[in-house]
Parts: structure tokens; C-alpha cells; sequence
């Protein structure tokens, strides 16, 4: 029989927040092979995004719980206040309410609260999406000290009590090296395959709504976040005036990316689109963009590969060549690597060899939905799910 499974998100729709999309697609798959799946989870506060949502409701067939609590603001102090909010409040929730408990390990502390209820029985699920503190450090955000000690002491403790569930082969890596005692299994992010499907940039109401039908457009769509090397990039459209560059999100980088960008007419920046309308964003581009800092390579994945992949768009991946994001792009032949991201001259190099070879770019497009319909769909992610969840 299919054991119960809540899960404690700090997002979840209408929230904008990547992680918390993917949860909802894996939590309606789960309900589908017969488990009884309950969200716990807050309201919505991303990046600041307003967005309404009841106390109580049941969405295909996944029942939802959300409650107050802070946005965090930008301050260290903020950012940690609302974590231990968080944390304090995913204990005595999952504590009165059954099954397997099911985690993301962002903030760090959420999996603390596992720990401590896994010593009163509970079992749980720790999906890693990033490893903390070193993330924080490799990113210049966080100094080695007394605080970064704390983090990787929840982080280890989080690890060994629970199933831990990486993206990447690396990251497994990465977490047995902190706790080698782990159980840790690899299954990357998945897409809803039926929902984002290929469809000509002609059809996308976005792409006619912001004059981009015309252009040869390169688009970078989610969180413009410390993780993501764009500096490069947006210089490099000075070099490519028949182009546009269209940023679709919030992030730690939107200021200094605006700030870049004044004196370049062809990129433009445009707020998170609803969940419901990705698959029409997405199709606004010809050309996507994926990246990640050197440092960060074996401590995340970026999520937004898998509905690039969905929606039938060559990739550009501005990643060191060695990492696994280059890795898998060149695999699945869906795009091209620049590892000399931060110089213009090389990613406009790149571009521009796209722009002139429809022939390559249709091969990639291809290459990807290849990939996502054969390896990233979210009813192979959730059968893996729900055979973790019923082992345990």
C-alpha cells in the first residue's frame, strides 16, 4: 500500500519559487500511484512577488496547508530570522501530522527539524538542491567561521538520519564527503512534459504581446541569483545589435543586471510569469540560456535545464567546461558550453554562430525534447519517489 507523504516546502504555487513548482508536479504524480499527499507550507512571499492564496485547499487531489510567516528580507539576520521561523514551525506541523515527511534542504534548517522528528520516529525524505554552507562560501557570501560551522553541522545531521535525494552524481559525491554515513540516491529535477511542449515562438502570446516575433531572441527565464554568471552575457549584446536578450524573473543580480544593461536597448527585463503560463514563455526565445559559477558545480544544478529541455529550445550553457552542467549539455547534444562566460566576445561569438545555422539549432531543439520526454519526466521522478518513500 502507498504510504502517506507530507511535505514540508517553505514555497509552494502560487509561489514563484522554482523549487516549490517542481514540488507541486511531484505531489500530483504521487497522488496519481495512490499516495495520500498533504502540503504543509506558507504564504506566498518569493522574491518579494504578491500573490493570493487560501489557508486551506485541495489541488489535484494534493491537500494544502499554508500559514504566515516573514519574508526575510535581504539581511543576513532577516534571511536567518525567517529561517528558524521556518524551521521551528515545520517541527510542530510535521509532528502532529503523518506519514513520510518529504524536504527540501533549502533554508539549511528545514532539515534540522527532520532530524529532530526522525528521533521521535518520523521518517523523511532530504531532497538536496544545494549544499550548504558551502554554496554560501563558494559564492563569496558566507566567510569560513563560526557560522558557516553551524550550517555544515545541520547539514551533516540532516544528512544522516534521513534518505537524501541529490540531482547530480556530484552532489552525492559532495554529501557523502560530508556525512559518509548517508544514504543518498540520485534522481535529477524533472518537467511536466505535457504541459510544456514545443511550440513556435509565433504562438507565444508573450513573444507577440513584447515585440519579440521579429528578433533573434536569447532568453534567460527564473531567479537571477548569485549562482548565475550574466555579466558576460549582457555585455556581449552590444555586439549583437539584431539580437534581443529578454531577463524573466527576480534575483540578487536583476539590480546590477539592470545597471549593466542602461545603455543596451536590445535587453530587456520582464517580472515572473504565472506558473500556469511558463509554457508560453518559454516559447518566446529562440535561444536559452543556463549557468553556473565554477565554485557552485557539485553544490547545485540549476532547475530551469528540464523545461528548456521540455519546451524544445537549443540551450547556452555559460558554465566551466568541466562541470556537470557543460557535461550534460554536450551529452545531450541540446546546445552549446562557454566556459569563457564572463568575456562578450566570447558568448557573442557563440550566439552568433546560432543565429546563422537554423539546421544546428533545430537539431538541438530536437536533442532536448528527446531528453526531457526519455529522462526528465516527472512520472519517471515520482515512480523513483514513491519507491524511496514505500521503502523506508
Amino acid at each position: 500500500m502507498a504510504r502517506h507523504v507530507t511535505m514540508l516546502l517553505p514555497h509552494y504555487p502560487p509561489d514563484v519559487a522554482a523549487d516549490g513548482q517542481l514540488f507541486s508536479l511531484l505531489a500530483r504524480e504521487l497522488v496519481k500511484l495512490g499516495h495520500p499527499v498533504r502540503v504543509l507550507t506558507w504564504r506566498p512571499r518569493y522574491q518579494g512577488v504578491e500573490a493570493k492564496a487560501p489557508s486551506r485547499e485541495t489541488v489535484d487531489g494534493v491537500e494544502i496547508r499554508r500559514m504566515w510567516a516573514p519574508r526575510g528580507g535581504k539581511s543576513f539576520f532577516a534571511r536567518a530570522f525567517a529561517a528558524l521561523w521556518i524551521a521551528e514551525f515545520a517541527f510542530w506541523r510535521g509532528l502532529f501530522s503523518g506519514g513520510v515527511l518529504l524536504m527540501p534542504s533549502s533554508p539549511p534548517t528545514l532539515g534540522f527539524a527532520g532530524w529532530w522528528l526522525r528521533w521521535l520516529g518520523r521518517k523523511y525524505v532530504y531532497v538536496l538542491h544545494d549544499i550548504h554552507p558551502d554554496l554560501g562560501i563558494a559564492l563569496g557570501k558566507l566567510k569560513p567561521g563560526l557560522i558557516a560551522g553551524v550550517l555544515r553541522w545541520l547539514q551533516r545531521r540532516a544528512l544522516r538520519r534521513g534518505q537524501t535525494v541529490a540531482l547530480t552524481e556530484g552532489m552525492r559525491e559532495r554529501a557523502l564527503e560530508l556525512q559518509p554515513r548517508a544514504c543518498v540516491e540520485v534522481i535529477p529535477n524533472w518537467v511536466d512534459t505535457g504541459a510544456i511542449a514545443p511550440r513556435p515562438k509565433s504562438d507565444s502570446a508573450f513573444a507577440k504581446a513584447n515585440d519579440l516575433l521579429g528578433p533573434f531572441v536569447i532568453q534567460y527565464s527564473g531567479n537571477l541569483g548569485l549562482l548565475h554568471p550574466l555579466d558576460g552575457l549582457t555585455r556581449a549584446m552590444a555586439e549583437l545589435p539584431d539580437a534581443v536578450l529578454t531577463y524573466i524573473g527576480r534575483g540578487a543580480k536583476l539590480e546590477p543586471t539592470r545597471a549593466l544593461a542602461k545603455d543596451l536597448p536590445n535587453v530587456r527585463f520582464f517580472d515572473y510569469q504565472a506558473f500556469d503560463q511558463l509554457a508560453d514563455s518559454l516559447a518566446a526565445c529562440d535561444l536559452a540560456v543556463v549557468a553556473i559559477e565554477p565554485g557552485a558545480d557539485r553544490l547545485a544544478m540549476p532547475s530551469k535545464l528540464q523545461g528548456i529541455l521540455a519546451s524544445g529550445r537549443p540551450v547556452l550553457a555559460l558554465a566551466p567546461r568541466g562541470s556537470e552542467l557543460a557535461a550534460l549539455v554536450e551529452q545531450l547534444e541540446c546546445g552549446v558550453v562557454v566556459d569563457d562566460f564572463d568575456n562578450p566576445g566570447a558568448v557573442a561569438l557563440a550566439i552568433r554562430g546560432l543565429m546563422s545555422d537554423a539546421e544546428t539549432r533545430a537539431s538541438m531543439a530536437a536533442n532536448a525534447r528527446s531528453a526531457a520526454e526519455k529522462t526528465f519526466h516527472t512520472a519517471q521522478a515520482a515512480e523513483r519517489y514513491s519507491k524511496l518513500i514505500n521503502e523506508l
